[in-house]
């Protein structure tokens, strides 16, 4: 296990591996940044910005998509706010803010929010040329989410119902449908999915936010595996390297005094992950083309 050399993350989230230029990116959400390092554990930053980095992504193309309480905006990789282009908005309530996001196998966009009291969040789907459209409302904190290997399972974490749920998934409309529980932590403790992904063997990885592990279940929720570490506020993970199989995992150092809250950490792992879905978007967008 790697510590990188980086000061305490406030709220460390949503990390996702760059394969172009062989780094993780992931968001320091609270203090709108986002940073790269090399599986090495060599770290910069990426971008500053004055919004809340609630979650990002890749297009395509391989620039940014940012998911900000202001709205989604592509820039350039390397680039800052001054290249921000806008792409969509979506209604928000005062303290609401966007909470993790993923592509499906068609490009399309899902991004999930939150709001200061944890409850009445959303699930948004955007796709180029459509207006945004809400699959889920009424959440109580949308967190990780991930696609089954054949695009037909959407994974989707509520961390107020310290679940996971499993729906059926539509690649060529991106309606989702038949909601079950996936993964559900209702042991004893204060264990709390988060951030997560899969494996290429499809199994979940979930982050678990005041239990200070990650831990690996089946898709049946049977758990695998526990990975430990030197926090109790653990928040995302993802797979990268060039044989996807290294760990970054990153935590939040948000309301605990704890030493190691707020690290990222990088780790072998005997599982490879998948490559990340990613936006279909043209490059570049015409202001008539933008739904806001």
């Amino acid at each position: 296990m790697v510590r990188l050399n980086l000061a305490p993350c406030a709220l460390g989230e949503g990390p996702l591996w760059r394969r172009e230029t062989g780094e993780f990116v992931f968001t320091d959400i609270l203090n709108g940044t986002l940073y790269a390092c090399t599986p090495g554990g060599a770290v910069r930053r990426l971008l500053k910005c004055c919004y809340q980095l609630g979650a990002f992504l890749f297009d395509q193309a391989g620039n940014l998509l940012l998911m900000t309480e202001s709205g989604v905006f592509r820039c350039p990789y390397g680039g800052d706010e001054s290249d921000f282009q806008l792409l969509w908005q979506v209604p928000m309530a005062p303290g609401e803010r966007f909470n993790d996001a993923i592509c499906d196998p068609a490009g399309r966009v899902l991004a999930g929010t939150k709001t200061e009291e944890n409850r009445d969040g959303s699930l948004w789907l955007f796709e180029y040329g459509q207006p945004p459209r809400r699959l889920l409302e009424g959440l109580k904190i949308s967190n990780g989410m991930g696609f089954s290997i054949d695009g037909e399972r959407f994974y989707h974490t509520d961390s107020g119902d310290r679940a996971i749920y499993r729906y059926a998934y539509n690649v060529s409309d991106g309606a989702i449908s038949n909601r079950q529980i996936a993964v559900l932590l209702n042991e004893l403790g204060a264990a709390v999915p988060d951030g997560m992904t899969l494996d290429a063997q499809g199994m979940l990885w979930t982050a678990c936010w005041d239990a200070g592990c990650v831990r690996r279940y089946t898709p049946g929720g049977r758990l695998l595996e526990e990975l430990p570490f030197p926090a109790r506020q653990v928040s995302s993970v993802a797979f990268g390297g060039s044989r996807l199989d290294t760990l970054l995992v990153t935590s939040a150092a948000i309301g605990s005094d704890g030493p190691d809250e707020g690290s990222v950490w990088l780790v072998k792992t005997a599982a490879c992950g998948l490559d990340e879905h990613r936006a279909a978007l043209p490059a570049p967008l015409q202001p008539d083309e933008m739904h806001v």
